[in-house]
């Protein structure tokens, strides 16, 4: 165990990825973390189709779009409540699909920055690895004349580099992709649910919605 190699990795990496980042970033970054290891909260395309499909025959019965102000506020963390709310609103499916989809876009970056923070990480930590060798190796020269301090130094040199590349392979780069895996997700049901909204303005039938929904399952 390299105290000092962990203290230099773990401690500049952090360090640095502070001042790279805000705070609130920071705190979304966390939060985005703990996000991972969670069930996921957006539903799949499966549940998403039901919902719309059902959605559209609701409003075949009850006289259009305006039939759905009882849709559920929870579901995809409330952005099918939101684009129902938006279609009501501006009633005209050209206007609908601009608000939502810059609404979809900034989730989406909103995401990549959380995805960003750990890849900074991921590039950091090597370096700070690489600082801790450096450490090492003047250690090593300082000790030249004495045999058996050398192999000590040079123990700590080499796992102070293991300790960076490790803790960015390990860690920092696969939660940067995981988080970008469930942003692609989440983006694929948000993209789903717009096309549904806008059948189900334009008066498209439930059996007409649920085919052309069914091409996202393929993706």
């Amino acid at each position: 165990i390299n105290a000092h190699g962990i203290v230099i990795v773990l401690g500049g990496t952090l360090a640095a990825t502070f001042l790279n980042t805000s705070y609130k970033r920071l705190v979304a970054g966390v939060k985005a973390l703990g996000d991972i290891f969670a069930a996921p909260k957006t539903p799949t395309v499966e549940e998403a189709v039901r919902m719309l499909v059902g959605m559209a025959e609701t409003a075949q019965k009850q006289g259009g779009i305006m039939a759905l102000t009882s849709t559920d506020p929870a579901f995809a963390g409330g952005f099918l409540k939101r684009a129902v709310g938006v279609a009501m609103i501006s009633a005209e499916s050209r206007e609908t699909r601009a608000i939502l989809e810059e609404e979809i876009r900034r989730r989406r970056l909103d995401v990549q920055e959380d995805s960003n923070l750990y890849r900074t990480a991921g590039v950091l930590s090597p370096m700070f690895g690489l600082i801790g060798t450096l450490f090492g190796i003047i250690q090593t020269l300082s000790n030249i004349s004495d045999p058996a301090a050398i192999g000590r130094s040079m123990a700590v040199a080499i796992t102070s580099a293991l300790f960076g590349i490790g803790f960015s392979n390990m860690f920092c780069v696969p939660v940067a992709n995981k988080i970008r895996l469930r942003a692609m997700e989440e983006t694929l049901v948000l993209q789903l649910i717009l096309e549904g909204v806008i059948d189900i303005m334009a008066g498209k039938t439930p059996h007409l919605i649920d085919m052309h929904l069914r091409g996202y399952q393929a993706l």
